[in-house]
């Protein structure tokens, strides 16, 4: 297994089918961290907030909104978040409940990657079962020598070109 830190290689697996990280194998332990980490800060923000603020309307309303902010975004990231591998022609996808996805690379149906504050945020969005899903990857963009993004297309386009060989 090799991640997206060394692209001639991935590529190289690519074209050989075999199994290739997307993202690191220790990344959803990685964005738990994160999550958990981001809910206490904003607890220890809200609390220092009311405490220095005094115990009024305007200052139980600030942190409760902080709060109920942070939960809901721990609790979207959570269902929203996936690790992805790529094998053959097949689109790995592991989720925070240890329930994996398999789908074809061709169900894929649209990609889009921004950078906002040093972080590579990609949408992958797909259909599985007739639904049209979709899954958030975050990278440090300083930690990655391509985004996910480049590396699905990649692998798309060999899925393409194979089938395309298979049928001729």
């Amino acid at each position: 297994m090799i991640t997206i830190f060394r692209s001639r290689a991935t590529v190289a697996l690519l074209l050989e089918r075999k199994r290739v990280e997307i993202t690191p194998l220790n990344y959803l332990q990685r964005c738990r961290v994160h999550m958990s980490v981001q809910l206490l800060l904003t607890v220890l923000a809200s609390t220092a907030m009311i405490y220095a603020m005094g115990m009024n309307f305007l200052s139980v309303g600030i942190g409760a909104g902080l709060l109920i902010f942070a939960i809901l975004s721990s609790i979207y990231f959570r269902k929203h978040t996936k690790s992805l591998a790529v094998k053959g022609d097949a689109l790995i996808l592991n989720s925070f409940n240890r329930r994996s996805l398999v789908t074809s690379l061709r169900s894929v149906r649209n990609i889009r990657t921004r950078q906002i504050l040093g972080l590579h945020i990609t949408r992958l969005d797909y259909n599985l079962d007739g639904r049209n899903r979709s899954t958030l990857v975050v990278n440090r963009s300083w930690a990655v020598t391509s985004t996910p993004e480049r590396l699905l297309k990649k692998a798309i386009a060999l899925s393409n070109e194979r089938r395309k060989k298979g049928k001729s």
